[in-house]
Parts: structure tokens; sequence; C-alpha cells
């Protein structure tokens, strides 16, 4: 017996808010991609749309059930058609545009660590063993 919250069949999902994210990281990394080859060549449609795929793979998990078909799709609409002949530069920007139009908005200053790496205080050796040895508490100084 089906249950009110079961999903009907023969309906597809509806693509979500991540995958609009993922999405637009796609297109950002197939921009760079683009944008490393000289900027005269031109792009194969085909291998356009492969490299996308590629790159939905990837943010997927590498596997077939992270929604990466919904990614690369969503992603190839948001280029439009590639056409015979465009060039490597022009498809770059093209593309990043895309992945602006999507909400891609990180820079690389973005990816810069969010807590500073603080030394440990006080000096701590290892033994022979490799171990480092629990810092020792102070001792009290007891007059006798």
């Amino acid at each position: 017996m089906a249950q009110s919250t079961d999903r009907p069949l023969g309906r597809a999902r509806d693509v979500t808010g991540e995958h609009a994210s993922k999405a637009a990281l796609v297109l950002a990394l197939v921009a760079k991609v683009l944008r490393e080859g000289a900027a005269d060549e031109t792009v194969e449609p085909t291998k356009f749309a492969v490299a996308v795929g590629v790159q939905a793979y990837d943010q997927a998990g590498r596997s077939c059930h992270g929604g990466g078909q919904n990614v690369s799709r969503m992603a190839l609409r948001a280029v439009g058609d590639v056409a015979e002949g465009t060039m490597r530069g022009e498809l770059a920007e093209r593309v990043a545009e895309a992945a602006a139009a999507l909400g891609y908005d990180w820079s690389d200053e973005d990816n810069a660590p969010a807590i500073p790496k603080l030394p440990v205080p006080g000096p701590r050796e290892s033994d022979e063993s490799g171990r480092v040895p629990l810092p020792r508490r102070a001792r009290k100084a007891v007059g006798r």
C-alpha cells in the first residue's frame, strides 16, 4: 500500500538548490580548465560535455547515485549549445558567466583556513619510542 510520503512513480524529481550550487561549482572548475590552455584553440562540443560530466561525477562523490546527472544537465543547460569552432577563451568566459548566474561567487581567498595554526605552547620532545609525553603539572614547593 502506498504511503502519502512516497514519491509518485513516473515523475522526475525537482532539482534542488544543492544541485544548482554544485552545477555552479562544476562550471567554475570547467572554466578554470578551459583558461589553462591556449585561448585560440577550438573546443569540440562533445569534449566540453564530457568535461562537464567528469566534474559533475566528481562532485557527486564519484557515484552514480549522487545526483551527478541532474547537476551536469543543469550545468549544460546554463551554458547552452556550444557551436563547432568555438574558441577556448571565448567558451571559458561564457562558462564563467553561466557559473556566476547559477550563484558561484567563491574566490581563492575563501579557501583559506578558517582556524589559524598556532604553535603548541611549551617545548615538547619525544622519547626514543616517538611518543610525546604529556605536559607535567607544576609541583608546589613544599617548605620543610
